[in-house]
């Protein structure tokens, strides 16, 4: 790698280099039998020039020559895009813990023995479909720079996931775990799931009117990737975003705060850098219902006067990187969710919707089938809603938030409690 930087470096004005090494090992089961089991192992590097003013990208998966890499950086920036910022220096970051060593000693046999356990648990009380799926990994990667900058950081991954199908269609209930190290999903987790899937057996179509809905965490998507979409840099720069110009207003209920956190040991994907090598940070974007702040990488940074906020990031080896926010955190409330579920006349509570990257995203518009939920009437969960939709702006449903959940509850890289927001309109018979 620093052969290649020097080499890019004598060519260029500015030079970094981003390298990464994964391998990981995963297993399926579909209707508890055993379907597929794959090892993978990949690497790749990634060169980003700078030169007269313009940047290019060239990336290898195998770096058997490293001057024609240089070459084919040099020839992107002939065309590349013109930027105004340069590559940063970065030096005295936070360690954090990223990789657990005992990782290692996992093996197929260690994730078909649990699918097996965790199956014959859920299938006994159930009798239904089940589907899981395990997998582990480690990565390795870094970035280096011609400012100086000399950063690496080495990852741990596991995940396991448990659904219950409902009879007849594609959807159901979903527990998902992740950690830097081997984590079950444990007993009352599965019995969770279980007592909902059980109660699924009686089918309600709603009715048609505006009434309180559940947001559970894994269904926060629908709401939250129309302020992240509207909050994005580039809809800034191009003058396109709602929220332009509102930074310092109320934009939803003073009940919420949403703000990221990567050094959160908890989520497999915290880290002190991102992958141009800017230094990562706390950042709050909504405080007591108030827009904060937007994510920044540092084309978007250098664009709008800002400066980088440490989310640039990259979706693989062969894209530029690109602001993006992760490890989401909510505030929490005082209530639990059976406390909310009980204050409901006549309500629903939705875990998983259909067509949420569909409509006005960027004007927080939504009108989305609910995939997996449950109808409440005086305070108890009576069925499985059938046929039901969910409709409105985003930013209106969150303003009328009327209950949060008093814990949070870890969905892949976010942390969300459910939430309890009046007046949805609810289409159903």
């Amino acid at each position: 790698m620093e052969r290649l930087l020097k080499l890019a470096t004598q060519a260029a004005d500015q030079a970094e280099v981003f390298y990464s090494n994964d391998s990981s090992d995963d297993l399926s089961f579909t209707d508890s039998k055993l379907e597929k089991a794959d090892t993978s192992i990949s690497s790749g590097i990634a060169l980003r020039v700078i030169k007269d003013g313009k940047i290019g990208l060239a990336h290898t998966r195998n770096l058997l020559d490293r001057e024609a890499l240089v070459k084919q950086a040099l020839l992107s920036a002939k065309d590349g895009m013109e930027v105004g910022f340069s590559f940063p220096l970065t030096t005295n970051l936070p360690k954090l813990n990223t990789y657990n060593p005992a990782i290692e000693n996992l093996s197929k046999k260690d994730l078909v023995e649990e699918g097996k356990r965790m199956l014959t648990y859920i299938k006994e009380k159930t009798g239904g479909q089940v589907n899981a799926g395990f997998g582990y990994s480690i990565s390795e990667g870094g970035i280096m720079n011609s400012a100086g900058t000399c950063l690496s950081q080495k990852d741990s991954y596991y995940w396991v996931y448990a659904m219950l199908v409902f009879p007849g269609t594609g959807s159901g209930l979903f527990k998902v775990s992740s950690s830097n190290g081997y984590k079950t999903l444990n007993k009352e987790e599965l019995d969770e799931m279980i007592e909902l899937f059980l109660l699924s057996r009686t089918e309600v179509v709603p009715e048609t009117k505006k009434m309180p809905v559940i947001f559970a965490e894994s269904s926060h998507f629908a709401l939250l990737s129309r302020f992240f979409a509207a909050a994005s840099p580039a809809n800034f720069y191009n003058k396109v975003s709602p929220l332009l110009n509102r930074i310092g207003e109320q934009i939803v209920s003073p009940k919420l705060n949403l703000w990221q956190d990567p050094f959160d040991p908890e989520f497999v994907s915290s880290t002190a850098f991102d992958t141009e090598g800017s230094p990562t940070q706390k950042l709050s974007f909504i405080d007591k219902g108030i827009f904060r702040a937007i994510p920044t990488d540092l084309n978007y940074a250098n664009k709008l006067g800002l400066a980088p906020t440490g989310n640039g990031l990259r979706n693989s080896i062969e894209a530029s990187p690109s602001p993006q926010a992760f490890n989401i955190c909510m505030g929490t409330g005082d209530k639990s969710l059976k406390e909310m579920i009980a204050s409901i006349d006549k309500g629903i509570i939705v875990q998983s919707l259909m067509g949420a990257h569909s409509g006005n995203i960027l004007n927080g518009e939504y009108s989305v089938g609910v995939s997996s939920g449950f109808y409440i009437e005086n305070g108890v969960i009576t069925g499985r809603v059938k046929d039901c939709m969910i409709s409105g702006n985003a930013y209106e449903t969150l303003m009328n938030v009327s209950e949060i959940e008093n814990k949070c509850n870890k969905s892949g890289s976010s942390k969300l409690p459910s939430i309890l927001c009046d007046g949805v309109s609810v289409a159903g018979k």
